[in-house]
């Protein structure tokens, strides 16, 4: 019985798995808030936030994700107005804030740096105080509801400095649908405020790709494939099965066609079946020295023990039938 084979499909390796992709990302950041309000003078105070992001699976320079952020902060101004006001304002403001919300976010990945765009949307409550934390006139007889929808637009960029930390920088800029922020209400715009971030992300399970062969690691059969190689579907190519990640199970062997055997969830080729087993090693050799892998499997019939070469190992049927054909074109291999 005389049977063939070939490799999976090759494809090129020009794909590789974007830094983040697949992966979820824990923040936190720390910073300044700069408020824009009625209030002139627009003070730095701090700010900080903690960030739960997951990034879809990407085999390119471009990732999309989803964020969910928890924050808190302070907003700061002074002198109201140089004209006299009746009844009087505070010449200060001191607002708490906190919010909670989520969205969506880009990142595109050049070499080390990943630049990053997000909008979110959020809850945001918030309390004008004084410079002695007593609340503000209007904030005190509860002249307008102390919470309101924040809307933020960012960007910034991540330098990934190994496989799971990335440093951040980014800046914000935030939309109320309050005009309350510094306890008054003055002109027809609601206040808004700036955030500026620098912190760090762990990543957790994301895709791995070490030979940029565009197979992840965890699906890689062949995990050192070299810059350029042409690759099947399990990031090997057909000259380079590793079968040492392809344990395949005798016991459960099963005859397809076409020469293709399968245990169910990987397929091998049949190439010849002997009685010697001299015979047997002396062809697997000549196969492994053109630089495939060869296996020998023993088989009973009747009495007798038969050898049967094979090459492998695939996923899938259809892979199997098409290294056959490469195989035959590539190599004219002329059994003996």
């Amino acid at each position: 019985m005389l049977y063939f084979l070939i490799c999976s499909s090759p494809v090129l390796s020009q794909n590789t798995f974007h830094p983040f992709s697949n992966s979820f990302g824990f923040s936190l950041e720390v910073g300044g808030a700069i408020p824009k309000t009625d209030y002139k003078i627009d003070e730095l105070a701090i700010s900080g936030r903690i960030l739960v992001e997951y990034f879809f699976s990407s085999k390119s320079a471009h990732v999309f994700g989803i964020r969910i952020l928890g924050g808190a902060g302070i907003l700061r101004g002074e002198v109201f107005s140089n004209d006299y006001v009746y009844p009087p304002v505070p010449e200060n403001f001191n607002t708490d804030i906190y919010f909670i919300g989520g969205g969506f976010l880009y990142a595109l990945n050049i070499s080390t740096s990943v630049p990053y765009f997000s909008a979110l949307i959020s809850y945001l409550s918030f309390s004008p105080l004084d410079l002695n934390g007593y609340k503000l006139p209007n904030n005190k007889y509860m002249l307008y509801e102390n919470a309101a929808v924040l809307y933020s637009l960012e960007a910034g960029v991540r330098f990934p400095f190994s496989e799971k930390w990335s440093l951040n920088l980014g800046a914000n800029i935030n939309f109320t649908s309050t005009d309350y922020l510094d306890d008054i209400k003055a002109g027809s715009d609601n206040d808004a405020f700036l955030g500026i971030y620098t912190g760090l992300t762990y990543y957790l399970g994301r895709d791995v790709d070490k030979d940029n062969d565009g197979v992840e690691d965890d699906n890689d059969l062949c995990p050192n494939t070299p810059d350029g190689i042409l690759v099947d579907e399990h990031g090997c190519n057909f000259l380079d099965i590793n079968l040492t990640k392809a344990l395949y199970d005798s016991s459960k062997d099963l005859f397809i066609s076409d020469g293709i055997f399968t245990d169910g969830k990987m397929f091998c080729i049949q190439v010849e079946v002997v009685d010697n087993l001299v015979s047997a090693e002396k062809l697997q050799n000549e196969i492994v020295a053109l630089g495939y892998n060869a296996d020998l499997f023993t088989m009973n019939y009747g009495s007798r023990d038969w050898y049967s070469v094979r090459i492998g190992y695939f996923k899938s049927f259809e892979n199997a039938k098409m290294f056959k054909e490469n195989f035959i074109r590539t190599t004219n291999f002329k059994l003996k």
